[in-house]
């Protein structure tokens, strides 16, 4: 009983912050964004919204509550996780870098923990470029029990998700229908002028995919938080960890890669 009455007290501040990132990934909602963003920062203090990006992901889609397949509630419902999950796994805190592109059939895996101790592990893949531009990626975010399978079509020019394919924690796959103003990630292109005076230093860190020496990056976060990020160009995408921490110092949630190669294909036969 304990643990349901926490859930219901995260569920509402929850539901806010994913409503946030979701319009956030619209670009033809920024009106209703502006509104939804200013009244959140007057109504939420800093020191929970910052520790809501770390819950997202497990309290976000309880496979309990899945709604049956090739229902319009279940693609409504994965179409919600859906967006969260790319912003989540293309950009964090709003931002990404990345040192090295990926190139076809490339693909990474973080683990994600959080300051509870929860663990899931995101996988970001570049599948294939077509002749047009257009990409295939898939992400994934797996816990110990689910997984959670995601490939989309985008055009890299736009951002803008063309098609999108998914497989729940149950197994069912199936389409997901896409907005013709649908983005994939929100994420601000900073000037290298401002990378530079972000960057503190090199060091060596020491990851389940081996030891690199990283550049050094560390922004202010909401409120007298960090966010920082280790970037190497011996990894697809050039980023090799990135985590938050409050005021005093703690981590709220950290990412570190623990593999990544080459040969990714599509697993939910989108080509």
């Amino acid at each position: 009983m304990k643990k349901k009455l926490v859930i219901l007290k995260i569920v509402p501040v929850l539901m806010l912050f994913m409503l946030i990132a979701i319009l956030s990934i619209f670009s033809s909602c920024s009106l209703i964004t502006s509104a939804v963003v200013g009244g959140a920062e007057s109504g939420l203090s800093q020191a929970i919204y910052e520790r809501v990006e770390q819950s997202v992901y497990k309290k976000m889609a309880p496979k309990e509550k899945l709604p049956p397949p090739k229902t319009p509630g279940w693609n409504t419902y994965m179409t919600s996780q859906a967006y969260v999950i790319f912003s989540y796994t293309f950009t964090a805190g709003g931002f990404w870098f990345e040192a090295g592109k990926y190139k076809a059939g490339e693909w990474t895996k973080f683990r994600i923990t959080t300051e509870d101790g929860d663990k899931v592990v995101a996988e970001k893949a570049f599948l294939k470029r077509l002749d047009n531009g257009n990409e295939w990626w898939r992400v994934s975010w797996k816990s110990e029990e689910d997984e959670w399978i995601y490939e989309a079509l985008l055009n890299p020019k736009t951002g803008k998700i063309l098609r999108m394919r998914a497989k729940d924690a149950d197994g069912n796959v199936g389409e997901i229908p896409v907005s013709d103003e649908s983005v994939y990630y929100g994420a601000q292109k900073l000037t290298k002028e401002s990378v530079e005076g972000a960057t503190v230093g090199t060091e060596k860190i020491k990851t389940p995919a081996g030891t690199f020496k990283a550049k050094h990056i560390v922004y202010m976060a909401m409120g007298s938080g960090k966010i920082e990020w280790w970037l190497s160009e011996k990894v697809p995408g050039g980023v090799v960890k990135y985590q938050t921490t409050d005021e005093d110092g703690k981590i709220l949630w950290t990412a570190v890669i623990i593999d990544y190669g080459k040969g990714a294909k599509t697993i939910l036969g989108v080509y």
